[in-house]
């Protein structure tokens, strides 16, 4: 296993823990006491030497596969199984590398994390038969513990458990920086007590298929919450330690480019359990993520196959919970103020799915609701929207009167800071800020969606699971900021590392109908993304022209003055002090430019600009030259123009954008050179092309609105025509690097030396 994929262990852990607690998606299964059946079962014997307090509990089916986990320094489970001294890693990497120690490597092991204060870690260890004595694989590792300043026990299990118990036959090696957990593993050997005995761990684990694996109990949950989660979000962690007695995954997959886990999660079944809804409920498919712009940082959502059938099976719930007078009494502050209660307006509305996501807008981190509507609900939703009608409702952002009713029915996650705003995407509705809802507006959300986005990557899209219950979804490298809120400094810290080199790491949790019953599926990905299109909402397809001032020289006086026009659409000339030289009229708006030339190759220099089609010339006092000028190009002129004298003998060439998208070189008498060939794409030109030289050669740098193109000095096919990831940034600064040569910054992020070859 690739060192860098275990961000799983508990990174992924901790972002399961949140999600679903948030969402409030517990699972049930019954509580026959399986102990006596999985501690006769050799690949769990372990498990009975380890105290019952452990907040989690990894099993591995060897010494090796366990330190390829957990010694990556980029990992998070680096922060959480140590001690502060990290006396625990630096044991793992030397038996790890140690030729001596590698007869101990096949050795199956556990390792549990238990709250002393701080979370430390115990290591187990099946030593061999009873009687044989410390093997030198093992006998290398202890002394290596020893050595590492560690806590180090061999033990003989005939001495602690009684005659009738499978363990008694085994040895055991206990490894941990606290003395005190060796000594109450051994203790829990001998009373014959130990994790199995908590509720729900022999269930959770049996649910399971043998192999490596990660149990959590119930009490341990707030305790890893609080390691992995700010202040903010470990609070979440309180429903699941509610609601289910113990949650255990299976590791299904695991390499350098993914992770993959199924979990199930075992309670008391009691009246008050959540998941009591959801064994009343029928599976849907979520729709969502067609609905979700591609930059989308987290989302969740429920597919409601029939809402009626849900509404119902949660008011039920809502009794057992003694919420119901609350509850009533905010349905009926509802219904007062609307004229419709929650239960009754989803109904009303068909609902079919309800989702919440975050993502930028706007420079800001905003917070979205969707929900999937039958179109018989359109008029309820236009409430308090006088002149809107069902026909002419589309695309627009309204007002919107039912906030706070998707939580009311499905729970806090469910909720938006700003709920004012409404707008309907075909059998959609959105709710959130005006500066949310205009990302769908404008078409930046849903030109390419985070479904397109995921299925360009080539990924499963875990958001459209089938048979599910609830979905969600996390970009962890799409917005630092968030993640590092998200997380505590040391996790997020790991977090960001094991992302190094990573373009896209998604991370996927559903809860869906399985083969054996409800199951939890989950999933992460790292890789780099080659994207097949630049998406439109990527793009800035406005051509900004400069209004001015533009600085010329004044060959007169030789300092620089300020050329503009004014709103009359005078032309106007001034020192930089403000004082006024001259102005004079003229009839168009000049295109965003003016340059200084010495047309006449006298010493004396003219201003040239350009409006509409054509060129003009004036002198420093204000009076135009001509002729040639002005001179007409043959179509209008959007941005220009560029003035170069390449041969330094006077002889100018000016460079222009037209407003058909292409780029022209001309001289001053408006003709092209015989060797030119017009430059254009298929993208929108952004301005000027730039020039660089590169190994005595002149070459042209073009921005567009997706990438940046390098074209030859005489223009034509595009030097740089590259596709996916290969494809240069459009803020990307180019420089020289050796004869034909440039460095530039890529859509993968990483500088790359980019050959051209005309």
């Amino acid at each position: 296993m690739n060192r860098k994929t275990i961000i799983l262990c508990v990174t992924v852990t901790g972002v399961f823990i949140l999600i679903v607690a948030v969402a409030l998606f517990f699972l049930y299964s019954g509580t026959e006491d399986r102990k006596a059946s999985l501690s006769e079962r050799r690949e769990y014997m372990l498990f009975s030497a380890v105290p019952s307090d452990a907040s989690m509990v990894l099993r591995f089916d060897d010494l090796r596969t366990m330190t390829d986990c957990l010694l990556s320094e980029d990992s998070p489970v680096h922060y959480l199984v140590t001690s502060k001294t990290g006396k625990m890693v630096s044991f793992l990497q030397k038996i790890s590398s140690s030729e001596v120690c590698q007869g101990a490597m096949t050795c199956s092991a556990v390792l549990s994390v238990h709250n002393i204060g701080e979370l430390a870690p115990l290591l187990l260890l099946d030593a061999g038969r009873t009687g044989d004595g410390p093997s030198a694989g093992v006998d290398s590792v202890m002394s290596m513990a020893l050595r590492t300043g560690l806590s180090v026990q061999y033990a003989d299990a005939s001495d602690y458990v009684s005659a009738g118990s499978p363990l008694r036959k085994r040895a055991l090696l206990l490894v941990s920086p606290s003395d005190i957990l060796v000594q109450s593993s051994l203790r829990h050997l001998r009373s014959e007590v130990s994790v199995l005995d908590v509720n729900g761990v022999p269930e959770s684990v049996e649910m399971l298929s043998s192999g490596n694996m990660m149990i959590i109990p119930e009490s341990g949950i707030g305790k890893i919450a609080d390691r992995i989660f700010s202040r903010t979000y470990r609070g979440y962690s309180g429903f699941i330690s509610r609601f289910a007695d113990c949650t255990a995954f299976s590791l299904d997959a695991y390499d350098s480019g993914s992770v993959s886990m199924t979990g199930r999660s075992v309670s008391g079944g009691g009246p008050g359990d959540f998941m009591n809804v959801y064994s009343r409920v029928s599976p849907s498919v979520s729709e969502v993520s067609s609905m979700l712009p591609s930059y989308t940082i987290c989302a969740a959502a429920v597919p409601v196959a029939d809402v009626s059938e849900y509404t119902a099976a949660y008011l039920d719930f809502v009794e057992t919970r003694s919420l119901s007078k609350d509850m009533e009494s905010e349905f009926a502050a509802m219904k007062k103020k609307t004229g419709i209660s929650p239960e009754d307006w989803a109904a009303a509305l068909g609902l079919k799915e309800v989702a919440a996501a975050r993502f930028t807008a706007g420079g800001s981190l905003e917070k979205v609701l969707l929900a999937h509507i039958g179109r018989h609900g359109l008029r309820i939703l236009l409430k308090g929207n006088d002149g809107v009608t069902e026909d002419d409702c589309q695309g627009k952002i309204l007002d919107y009167a039912y906030q706070g009713y998707l939580s009311s029915l499905f729970g806090d996650l469910f909720s938006a800071g700003d709920e004012t705003h409404l707008l309907i995407s075909g059998d959609w509705i959105v709710i959130g800020s005006s500066a949310a809802l205009s990302e769908y507006t404008s078409g930046r959300a849903t030109d390419y969606t985070l479904k397109d986005y995921i299925t360009d990557v080539a990924i499963e899209d875990g958001l459209s699971a089938r048979d599910s219950y609830f979905v969600s979804y996390m970009s962890l490298a799409e917005d630092w900021d968030f993640t590092g809120s998200v997380f505590t400094k040391d996790i997020f810290q790991a977090v960001k590392a094991s992302s190094e080199g990573v373009s896209y790491e998604p991370v996927f949790f559903s809860v869906t109908e399985g083969k054996s019953g409800l199951q939890m599926n989950f999933d992460l990905a790292r890789t780099v993304v080659l994207k097949s299109q630049a998406p439109t909402f990527e793009r800035d397809t406005e051509v900004t022209v400069p209004e001015g001032p533009f600085r010329v020289r004044n060959s007169g006086t030789g300092k620089m003055n300020l050329f503009y026009q004014q709103e009359n659409l005078y032309l106007c000339l001034q020192e930089e002090s403000g004082k006024g030289l001259w102005g004079v009229p003229f009839k168009e708006p000049i295109c965003g430019c003016a340059q200084t030339v010495d047309y006449y190759a006298n010493g004396k220099l003219q201003i040239l600009f350009a409006a509409g089609s054509k060129l003009y010339l004036i002198d420093r006092l204000g009076r135009f030259v001509s002729p040639p000028f002005p001179v007409d190009l043959g179509k209008r002129i959007l941005l220009g123009p560029d003035a170069y004298d390449f041969s330094g003998n006077g002889k100018y060439n000016v460079m222009v954008l037209h407003t058909d998208n292409t780029i022209e070189m001309y001289n001053l008498q408006g003709r092209r050179p015989a060797d030119w060939k017009t430059i254009t794409s298929k993208e929108t030109i952004k301005g000027l092309p730039e020039r660089i030289r590169v190994g005595g050669r002149s070459y042209w740098v073009v921005r567009t609105s997706i990438q940046t193109l390098i074209f030859g000095f005489y223009g034509g096919t595009a030097l740089t025509s590259f596709t996916g990831d290969r494809m240069i940034r459009p803020d990307s600064e180019i420089t020289p690097a050796g004869d034909n040569a440039v460095e530039a910054v890529c859509y993968d992020g990483r500088r790359h030396t980019i050959r051209l070859t005309e």
